[in-house]
């Protein structure tokens, strides 16, 4: 393998850009063909990329000069494009979620190995700076045993995030719909905190209880979850989010809290490029104790950038990314617990049947 990977992005819609960006960025990575279903939403970046596009993902697995996809389209699409991107060859570097069933996580997980090729999933916390030093602090026991994990999301989506996104690139409407998005705020936004926080803590869920419902908003997916979750260790973690919490969030919120039984830490929010805080008993040297500091940090924090050369770094290497299609699953399967408890009004155990 060359010490470039050259990309063909697959969906050029809005998270697209971000990571498009990342590539442009990133020392071993290039990007070699576009595509998208829309002639229009690839007009503005062929000549910004200086790359060839097509409207036809088949014209990305059959193209010679690309050795990596990375997929933005629909949830529902990831299972079809990974194994055909796998069976053509090709790396792949999945948007979260990884799919939106364990049976299809699973599936694109055997045809990635039976293909020899490496399946990464566009999480944060696997490159990210503040996300690292958090979990060195939690192993080196300063903060005790982990006892409680609280995550909290106050946003109000308006109307236009559920056929346009943010920045209404593309005019679509699976983002409402149960079928092709699996769900709501759940596994569109919290995914990443429960990914970071697993990343953290190293730590597996036991079991599931929420209620989830739809009070504001005209779609299939949920707006409003509670959940509760037991950590194999014995902790309690609790989570409240919601996409239709008008006025957003007061404060402006903050990440996951994680509670151990000598301080406790505060992680960035998801996407933000800040530190994360904490307050500890016993400080170490050059720290204090009980006082909130910022917890320092090196690399990156939410970077795009990482992601990709991350992944890029271990097709180089022919080793694991970073975030592996393991850790997307790992994710999904909390996740898809919590839905199903929603709706059987039940707790669930986990591991689930795929």
């Amino acid at each position: 393998m060359a010490e470039i990977v050259r990309f063909g992005v697959i969906g050029c819609g809005e998270i697209a850009m971000e990571t498009l960006q990342g590539i442009a960025m990133a020392d071993n990575a290039e990007v070699a063909m576009l595509m998208d279903v829309s002639p229009k939403v690839l007009a503005d970046l062929q000549e910004l990329y200086s790359a060839p596009t097509t409207t036809n993902a088949e014209d990305v697995f059959a193209n010679p000069d690309v050795d990596a996809v990375y997929v933005a389209t629909p949830h529902d699409t990831h299972v079809s494009l990974g194994i055909k991107a796998a069976e053509a060859g090709k790396h792949i570097l999945m948007e979260k979620p990884i799919t939106t069933t364990l049976a299809d996580a699973d599936a694109l997980i055997e045809a990635c190995w039976a293909n020899d090729v490496r399946l990464g999933v566009g999480y944060f916390a696997q490159v990210d700076g503040p996300s690292a030093a958090a979990r060195d602090l939690l192993r080196s026991g300063l903060l005790g045993e982990i006892m409680a994990v609280r995550f909290v999301v106050d946003s109000d989506k308006p109307a236009s995030y559920w056929t346009g996104g943010y920045t209404g690139r593309v005019k679509t409407d699976w983002r409402g719909s149960k079928l092709r998005a699996a769900g709501g705020i759940l596994i569109m936004n919290l995914s990443h905190d429960i990914n970071t926080v697993r990343y953290v803590t190293g730590l597996g869920v036991q079991r599931v209880y929420a209620e989830a419902d739809t009070f504001n908003t005209p779609v299939e997916v949920e707006d409003t979850i509670a959940v509760t979750l037991r950590y194999e260790n014995g902790a309690i973690g609790s989570i409240h989010a919601s996409s239709a919490a008008r006025g957003g969030s007061y404060d402006q919120g903050t990440g996951p809290r994680i509670f151990g039984t000598k301080g406790q830490i505060v992680l960035p929010r998801s996407g933000v490029d800040e530190p994360a805080r904490v307050w500890m008993e016993n400080a170490p040297e050059g720290s204090e104790a009980g006082k909130w500091q910022d917890l320092l940090f090196a690399g990156e924090a939410v970077s795009r950038r990482a992601i990709v050369a991350g992944f890029a770094q271990a097709v180089i290497e022919g080793v694991d990314p970073p975030c592996n299609g393991q850790d997307g699953r790992a994710a999904l399967e909390i996740v898809l617990a919590a839905y199903k408890s929603a709706e059987t009004h039940a707790p669930v155990e986990l591991p689930l049947e795929g």
